[in-house]
Formats: structure tokens, sequence, C-alpha cells
């Protein structure tokens, strides 16, 4: 046999070797790009656009959803719309059924900032959405821990539990322990008058605290749900639930409330936005 090159010849042999494995990286690559121009091949990908779709509301609730117009609209193979439905369903977003197609079981509710639950505001999508039922309220001694959580010396809070509802659907389970003088059934009769016109938070703080809205620090963990908020929000024990921390603040910077709120994280998303800012001129 003869061979290629001689024996003795080695950096020549390196250099071909070398040629053959760009020329079929460069291939790969090509290949790849222009694969990827066409076609969105990962179901997690599509899984994540069509949430997004369903969340903005430009997919509505009871919508069917047609596989096809899918592939097209979001460049995608046929096997990854597929996979990426299956995993919808099994989050129990739509359902699936051969010969009625696939639809929209229920929308991604979006809760936004430091807001309680959904802005369900008159003008707002979500108007007349949202009931809440208070299941407790009553004037708490406040130990330690609650007051360093608070950033505030006090003696006693009210506790407030609440469950909310999305066109009749649990949504949300939420303690809040309130920096307020008012008894019990004050602010029982000032949280109804707010669930009757849900009005912007910076309205619900003046009318429940008596001061101006200033702003709110909060932390998003998800966690397992317990068994007594899994019956409130029907959901297995175990299942994933959002947990927001939320410390809403007076505009002097000083802590009105301290809440949980669990959220059934197979229908809310927590909303936000950051905007860039320039530095003043000097």
């Amino acid at each position: 046999m003869t061979r290629p090159f001689p024996d003795d010849d080695s950096a020549t042999l390196a250099a071909h070797l070398r040629r053959q494995a760009e020329e079929h990286r460069a291939k790969y690559v090509r290949a790849q790009s222009d694969r990827a121009d066409k076609f969105v091949t990962s179901p997690r990908r599509v899984y994540e656009l069509i949430r997004a779709g369903i969340r903005r509301g430009t997919m509505p609730h009871d919508q069917t959803l047609s596989e096809q117009h899918l592939i097209e609209s979001l460049g995608a193979t046929r096997n990854a719309v597929r996979k990426a439905l299956q995993m919808l369903a099994e989050d129990g977003v739509l359902v699936r059924a051969r010969r009625a197609g696939t639809s929209v079981v229920h929308d991604i509710v979006a809760v936004h900032d430091g807001e309680v639950g959904p802005r369900a505001w008159a003008g707002t999508p979500d108007e007349g959405r949202l009931t809440v039922d208070t299941l407790e309220i009553s004037r708490i001694s406040a130990p330690a821990v609650l007051q360093r959580l608070l950033g505030a010396d006090t003696d006693s809070v009210l506790l407030l539990e609440q469950l909310g509802r999305m066109g009749g659907q649990p949504l949300y389970l939420r303690v809040g322990y309130c920096m307020t003088d008012a008894t019990a059934e004050e602010f029982s009769q000032l949280i109804e008058s707010n669930h009757t016109e849900f009005p912007p938070i910076s309205v619900v703080h003046e009318r429940l605290f008596g001061s101006a809205y200033g702003g709110s620090d909060y932390v998003v963990e998800a966690i397992s749900c317990q068994e007594r908020a899994a019956e409130l929000l029907d959901m297995p024990v175990g299942a994933p639930v959002l947990l927001r921390e939320l410390i809403t603040r007076n505009s002097a910077g000083a802590p009105s409330e301290l809440s949980y709120t669990h959220f059934r994280a197979d229908r809310v998303a927590i909303v936000g936005s950051t905007l860039a800012t320039t530095a003043a001129s000097p």
C-alpha cells in the first residue's frame, strides 16, 4: 500500500489533517446556520414562545391552536411544536383532544411589580375577573422576627389572609401583616370597598394606611405547595407554587405591610420592567 505521505514528512501530514478538520467544521457550521434560518427545532424554545403568546393574549382563552399555523408563525418543525404543545398540556395550560384539536384552557395571569394581584381595575383586560375572599382578619402580637422583617418596632399588627380567584378559579393565597391602628372590623370594611372597585395600588394604600404609596420590595421563590395551601388553591400537595415576599412602603419609606403570597405557578407570571437611565451631564 502506498502511503499518501512519507513517514518522515509528519508536518505535511499534520497540515493535511488540519485542513480536512477545518473543512468539515466549516461545512457543519454552514449547515447549522442554514437550518437555524428556517427552523426552530427545540421543543423548549417553542414552548417558551407559545407560553409567552398565551400570557400576552395573542393566543386567547378558549381559542383552538392550529399546529400548522404555529409551525409557520414560529418557523418551527412539526415535531418541536407537537412536543411543546404536549408540555403545555402537562402544565394544565392547554387541553388536547383527538379531532377537537388543541385549545387554551386558561390564560397566564400577569401580576405586575408590587401589585397585590392582577390589575383588575376599570379599563384593564382583567376588569371584572378577579374576586377576593377574606379568610381571616385579626390583631396579633408582633414577635421579634416579624419586627425585624418589617424593620419597625411595633407591639401588634393586623393579620389578613385572603384567597384570590380569577374567572372563578383559585389564583393566589395571601397572608399580610399590616401596620395599622385600625380595628379588624374597620380594616375589613376598607378592604371590602377595594374588592368591589379594585382601584390602583396607590389608591388602595391611601385608603388602608392613610398615607401616600411609596413603593415596594419583593422576592419571588419557587416552593412546594403545602397541604392547606394546596387545598385552597385546588392543587396537588407538593406541586410548585411561586412564593412572593412583599414589603409595601409609604412615601416616607416606612413599611405599611409585609405579605406572603402563594401564586399558582401554572397560572401566574410575575411581570416587571426596568428602564435605562442616562447619567446627568456635568
